[in-house]
């Protein structure tokens, strides 16, 4: 044979070699591209993004202390090549008037599996932020009072030494078990608003609870959060949500909701603590909705003037912001 005949059959294969690994490769690409859009395609239209945004954004409020994702920029779920859907989200308090990032919100939901989230918190402060700053003291669980416990003065002188031009999130226990509608009838003569208020579902009365602390007689437990009205459409569409508990509009709808979504989370949703919350709901049910702790924000003079309501005990400052409030 020629050499020259022999030279170009030699530098022909590998080319040939190299050409069906591309083509290989670009029909691979191909089809994973027509595979990853058809799957997203699929979770937008059948619902199942918005499904899944419902249950993130259901499932934090309801068990994080008033902390609440951020619903104004359109929020986004993506899936993966693997069926996993995954969305990032802002975490907000409301300190007067303003909505303040406070942490972002990483969540995810494999095919078939659990609902699992994790919050990172941007706090200028180490060992400063509380998830949980509600006090369960055990005379609440016996069905009395908590009587002979004096104010705390921590937060309030704290408070005291604020300027006027400021506002600031304020926390604080109930002596007794109260209904919200009697929490905001006791805040309805101070210019602040309520937020967000620390559910008894009868925890560590009627059930015991996996992880929780304790400090003689007081106790600090997981809890549902009652928080503003959030409603979805029957696809899962985020259609309103409320800022605050208004005083003039009751609070009745808030905590019909309340149950109504503690209801759609355990029947639609795996997550770690839904046989807590099954045991929550039945509680509800039953006994009906109290609350032991709430927050407020208003301004920091009006915020001072709650050391009076002998109900209150436990204050906790929470967020200070310069003059935002109308």
């Amino acid at each position: 044979m020629d050499t020259k005949v022999m030279n170009r059959m030699i530098w022909r294969t590998p080319l040939r070699l190299f050409a069906k690994i591309l083509s290989a490769a670009l029909m691979v690409f191909l089809i994973y591209g027509m595979y990853y859009s058809a799957a997203y395609i699929y979770h937008e239209q059948s619902g199942l993004n918005d499904k899944f945004l419902r249950s993130v954004m259901t499932t934090v409020e309801l068990h994080e202390s008033g902390l609440i994702v951020d619903k104004r920029s359109s929020p986004l779920g993506e899936v993966t090549p693997f069926l996993t859907q995954k969305t990032n989200l802002k975490v907000y308090k409301n300190v007067g008037e303003w909505q303040v990032i406070v942490g972002e919100l990483h969540a995810k939901k494999q095919l078939g599996g659990k609902l699992t989230y994790s919050i990172e918190e941007l706090n200028p402060y180490l060992n400063r932020e509380e998830r949980n700053p509600y006090i369960l003291n055990s005379a609440l669980l016996e069905g009395r009072g908590i009587k002979d416990d004096p104010h705390p003065t921590g937060a309030m002188n704290q408070l005291g030494r604020l300027e006027d031009g400021n506002v600031a999130e304020l926390f604080f226990s109930l002596r007794t078990l109260r209904s919200p509608e009697e929490v905001l009838e006791l805040l309805s003569d101070y210019d602040v608003k309520a937020t967000s208020m620390a559910v008894f579902a009868g925890e560590l009365k009627d059930f015991k609870l996996g992880t929780y602390s304790s400090s003689g007689a007081d106790y600090t437990i997981p809890h549902l959060t009652l928080r503003p009205k959030v409603q979805f459409s029957d696809n899962h569409f985020l259609s309103s949500w409320h800022t605050f508990f208004s005083q003039d509009d009751g609070i009745t709808d808030h905590v019909q909701q309340l149950i109504a979504d503690v209801e759609w989370m355990t029947n639609n949703i795996k997550y770690n603590g839904v046989d807590d919350d099954k045991r929550r709901l039945a509680y509800l049910k039953k006994n009906g909705v109290q609350v032991y702790g709430a927050t407020v924000t208003g301004p920091v003079r009006e915020l001072e003037k709650l050391k009076e309501e002998q109900e209150f005990w436990e204050f906790r400052l929470g967020r200070i912001e310069v003059w935002n409030w109308s």
